[in-house]
This record gives C-alpha cells, structure tokens and sequence, in this order.
C-alpha cells in the first residue's frame, strides 16, 4: 500500500484532463447544486476548471484567505493571489453558510478519500461545515483504489469526473 506521500509523486506526475464534462454529468451536477449555495475553487493550471458549467446555484462562493484563517466568501472579479498562491477575490464578502463544496485534489478513492497538498486547509475548512455536502472534482486517471486515511481526513460524500457523476455517501 503507497504511502500518502509516494501517492502524491505519483499523482503530481500525472496531467489532469481538461476536457469538456458529459451532458449526463452535468445535468447532474446541475440537480444537485439548483438554488443552493456552492462554494467552488478557482483553478490552479494543474486543476480542473469546472466552473463554466455552474450555473443553477442561487449563490456562487470560493475559499479565501482573511486574518490569516480560510474561510468562505463570494465568488466576484477581480480575483489576487493569497497567501497559498490561490486565485481569491479582492473584495472579500466573508459568508457563514455553504450548502455544497466543489473540492480539488491531487487524487481520490473510491470511497471519498481525498488526497490534497499535505496542508490540512480544505479538511479544516470543511470540517466547519459539517451540514455541508462536499464533491471531489477529478479526472479518471487520479482516481485510485486506496488512499490510507487518518482521523482529520474530511472524506467526500461523491466524485465528480469528466464522463461520471460518483455517488459514495448522499
């Protein structure tokens, strides 16, 4: 069994797939986020961009970074870089509610494990909002069958791939 570390060598090695998402997926996705509040990511080159196809939530929100804690605000031009070298709003809108998160990550497993960059960011995040759905965005090729998990790990409730809507705990 890979260790989270050998894991993520491996996976960084691999390119994500941009590439357009299934009509299936999509209207899925569009089902599930229609008039809720969603907080997605702004992608970095080595993540995949989703949010062209977000368009039925009642409010659009994305992480950032303010008094040196992340937190949840409104998704609105003009964006900066943060303290992480993430994408984030200039004028931060800070929000406390968040009906589902849009998660990136260097890979998942079948059972919703997520492996991130090694910092704990989203899982201290997500674990403020535990009402909350969470949807690991991927593509197929970082998907696996075993990430080892530990007691902070926040594990997704589905994955979201390029040609397939995952459900794992809904």
């Amino acid at each position: 069994m890979l260790k989270k570390i050998e894991l993520r060598t491996k996976l960084k090695a691999i390119t994500k797939v941009n590439t357009d998402f299934d009509i299936g997926v999509v209207n899925k996705l569009h089902e599930i986020i229609k008039n809720k509040v969603v907080c997605t990511y702004i992608p970095l080159k080595n993540e995949i961009n989703i949010n062209g196809y977000l368009t039925t939530q009642a409010l659009l929100s994305t992480t950032c970074v303010d008094n040196n804690k992340t937190k949840v605000c409104i998704y609105e031009e003009p964006f900066e870089k943060n303290k992480f070298d993430v994408y984030q709003p200039i004028n931060l809108k800070i929000i406390d509610k968040v009906d589902i998160f849009l998660v990136p990550g260097l890979g998942f497993d079948y059972k919703g494990t997520r492996l991130g960059k090694g910092k704990g960011i989203y899982d201290s995040l997500l674990s403020e909002f535990p009402e909350s759905l969470y949807f690991g965005i991927t593509d197929k090729e970082h998907l696996v069958d075993h990430i080892p998990h530990e007691n902070h790990d926040i594990s997704m409730h589905g994955l979201i791939t390029h040609d397939e809507f995952i459900e794992i705990n809904i």
